[in-house]
């Protein structure tokens, strides 16, 4: 147990209309933070941020209540509009994403916990990490994918070892071109560069893997493309205002 860490998924806590904490869930989540930190068991808290609850998980109340709760980190994960049903909507607008990245920089210097923003923190790994280059997805049956978000593949592991599966043509594909831009607010070959991901499946003829919604690269692509050029000229202006840095007064 002296390695145990856990990660409890956290995505809001708006009240429900009548005047209860949602359907119980957060009462059940609130429990499991409380039994853990009265045993003293290190945790933190993933959160998934979409239009609809931005404005909630990145607030000061939400940082304090993790705090309180005993979270000793936050990590952050941008909405993906992964499958044929997945609701555009709640891709955050280039505004809400910026409020995202600013609070985050901002609660950095003055919040006890440490909390990283997986789309809008990459300049501090290099760009996207996917592929193999930092970590890779097998599923269920064994596909190997280059991201968790990202259902695509020309391998599964029990017909390849996972050297064979790095040097496949998607995960090769996948060297070849990181970082898929030099924007390190752009890191991403689905959401902010989906032509790439449209490139690298057509080359490489790669799959859907995803067994519940399956779908063409060309059809999520289509759906991240207007996403793509709406952050574009915001996240230019971000990178090149103050590069991103934590201390830049500009991103605070």
């Amino acid at each position: 147990m002296k390695n145990f860490v856990a990660a409890i998924s956290l995505e809001g806590f708006r009240e429900a209309n009548d005047g209860r904490r949602g359907d119980g869930v957060f009462e059940k989540v609130s429990n499991a933070m409380a039994l853990l930190k009265a045993h003293k068991l290190p945790f933190g808290i993933s959160t998934c941020y979409t239009s609809r609850n931005v404005d909630d998980v990145s607030s000061e109340e939400y940082f304090d209540l993790m705090i309180n709760s005993g979270a000793l980190f936050v990590w952050l994960f941008h909405y993906m509009p992964v499958g044929n049903d997945a609701a555009v909507e709640l891709l955050p607008t280039p505004e809400q994403r910026t409020e995202m990245y600013r609070r985050v920089r901002r609660f950095r210097q003055t919040k006890a916990i440490f909390s990283m923003d997986f789309q809008n923190d990459a300049e501090y790994v290099g760009g996207c990490i996917a592929g193999g280059r930092r970590y890779l997805h097998i599923n269920a049956k064994g596909d190997v994918e280059p991201c968790v978000f990202i259902h695509y593949s020309n391998c599964n592991i029990h017909d390849v070892s996972l050297l064979e599966a790095l040097k496949s043509p998607l995960f090769m594909a996948y060297y070849h071109n990181q970082p898929f831009n030099e924007n390190m607010l752009r890191p991403c070959p689905m959401l902010e560069n989906p032509e790439c991901l449209r490139e690298m499946a057509r080359q490489t003829g790669a799959v859907s893997t995803d067994y519940q919604s399956p779908e063409s690269a060309d059809r999520l692509c289509d759906k991240t493309t207007p996403y793509a050029q709406a952050w574009k000229e915001t996240a230019e202006r971000l990178w090149q205002g103050c590069g991103g840095c934590d201390r830049c007064e500009k991103g605070a």
